[in-house]
């Protein structure tokens, strides 16, 4: 890495010509790369926004650019444009909601050895690092506030190397920001909520919630990963809004580690104020100046997660767009919906609750439908995107695990990819009634129904080598890629007969 310029002060292009220059991966875990960038971005947020913008463009116009700059860099730019356009905005109370499953480790400071309670090999201290995300974002907000709330699915456990029994995640929040002194966290209980009528009296189901491994002595709700702690959270988070009358309330939902820099939540609301939208989802991809920075990179190369996207990553997720698109219409507009980050207004927060059946894996499709249908109904505009980077938590991870797989089976590879289809699938018939009530369920919409509902994984794995057969050996520069956009129902169901 050449000697850091006055990024103040320096030319753009001496900037950008320095930005090349350092090792493209970040380290979640190392609070030493965290406060790196953060001076980085302390530096960019005196300049004006012009220049900014020219450097995010020279870095990240294009796709294939972004993959040669730094994963700190992307990060650090971008916060920076996100605390100035912040300060443009009108005064707004942010609820920050995330859930809690499983984070024994991740809630933890990094430690070379484990110890229970104290730290972790995989630690990111995400409690103490969201708050100094949030903090800086709106240190110059005067006129705003903010506030940080878990909600715990009550996954106590075990260790499994040791045996030891973990505390659950909410505790362990709970005696860090108790010790640290925080007066704007709080955590939940979604098992307390659940026994008091609390998550039944908001819209949740509470039948569903008690379907599996049901015991009013533990602090379990196994029907619950992610899903029904950030709903009964974006509840409590409207509550929270009445108390902050005069402000626009705004809630930002995202997960509990440290992929999305809470810090970049400047530019999700200027898309939901400015774009005169209910919910802005955050994208890694799929649009100019998003980063998707999931390519574990080697000792050699520097370490830590880099920018990059795998060809077969990108075929695969195209067609889950094309076809999601059209089997679930309300997300047409959104190429990434797994993105851990997403704001919705306060107004609009709570419309959908009721509405969401997926309270595990495929949650955030369910919800961004249900929000979808609920904003449209009312006449408002339901749905802007934003541009983020995105650092995948490569240690731990709680949702989607493919599981194991046969070796000798040929379609091993793309059995991940293809099982989505069936929830997708299953969404259409749920909310079908609802998206014929908006005008949404379309005979087109149907056909595609029809089809995927009847697709076999054999068939999906021949779509997808004819689609690479057809591309070639030619780089793939856009996401999604265009080629398999502009392809027919009739162009599918012929590539995988």
């Amino acid at each position: 890495m050449s000697a850091v310029p006055n990024l103040a002060t320096a030319p753009v292009s001496e900037v950008v010509d320095w930005a090349k220059t350092l090792k493209l991966g970040h380290d979640l875990t190392a609070a030493t790369e965290h406060e790196e960038y953060m001076s980085w971005a302390d530096q960019l947020y005196t300049r004006d926004v012009a220049s900014l913008r020219e450097m995010e463009k020279m870095t990240s116009e294009k796709m294939t650019d972004s993959f040669k700059f730094s994963t700190r860099f992307h990060i650090a730019l971008k916060v920076a444009i996100s605390k100035k356009t912040l300060e443009t905005l009108p005064a707004i109370h942010c609820t920050v909601v995330f859930a809690l499953y499983k984070e024994f480790n991740r809630i933890l400071p990094k430690g070379a050895e484990k110890k229970a309670g104290e730290c972790d090999p995989n630690g990111e201290d995400f409690i103490r690092r969201k708050h100094k995300q949030m903090s800086w974002l709106f240190s110059n907000k005067k006129d705003s506030s903010w506030s940080l709330l878990g909600v715990d699915d009550g996954c106590d456990g075990r260790d499994k190397k040791t045996g030891q029994q973990l505390d659950p995640s909410a505790d362990c929040m709970e005696k860090i920001f108790k010790g640290e002194g925080y007066t704007n966290v709080t955590v939940h209980r979604l098992k307390e909520a659940i026994k008091s009528g609390k998550a039944a009296a908001v819209g949740l189901d509470e039948a569903k919630l008690k379907s599996e491994k049901w015991s009013d002595d533990d602090k379990l709700v196994a029907a619950s990963q992610k899903a029904g702690a950030i709903l009964y959270g974006l509840s409590q988070a409207c509550e929270e809004g009445k108390a902050n009358a005069g402000k626009k309330h705004l809630i930002a939902y995202t997960d509990s580690d440290l992929s999305t820099d809470l810090a970049l939540s400047g530019l999700n609301f200027d898309t939901i104020i400015n774009g005169k939208v209910d919910c802005s989802v955050s994208q890694r991809f799929g649009q100019a100046k998003a980063v998707n920075c999931s390519k574990l990179l080697s000792d050699e190369e520097g370490g830590g997660i880099g920018s990059g996207l795998a060809r077969d990553s990108i075929v695969h997720l195209t067609l889950r767009h094309k076809l999601r698109q059209n089997l679930l219409p309300p997300l047409t507009l959104i190429i990434d919906t797994n993105c851990g980050h997403k704001c919705i207004s306060g107004d609009a927060a709570l419309d959908a609750v009721s509405m969401v059946r997926d309270y595990k894996g495929s949650f955030d499709m369910d919800w961004l439908m249900c929000v979808g249908i609920c904003s449209k109904k009312a006449g408002r505009e339901p749905i802007g995107v934003t541009a983020i980077p995105w650092v995948a938590s490569v240690g731990e991870s709680n949702f989607w695990s493919a599981g194991p797989g046969d070796e000798d089976d040929p379609c091993i590879k793309v059995r991940p990819w293809f099982k989505i289809f069936a929830a997708i699938t299953q969404m259409n018939d749920w909310h079908k009634e609802k998206l014929a009530e908006v005008g949404l369920m379309t005979p087109e919409c149907a056909a595609y129904v029809e089809w995927v509902k009847a697709l076999k994984v054999e068939e999906y794995k021949k779509l997808t080598d004819n689609i690479l057969a057809k591309l070639g050996d030619k780089d793939l520069e856009d996401m999604p890629d265009p080629t398999i956009m502009a392809m027919t129902l009739d162009d599918l169901k012929k590539a995988a007969a």
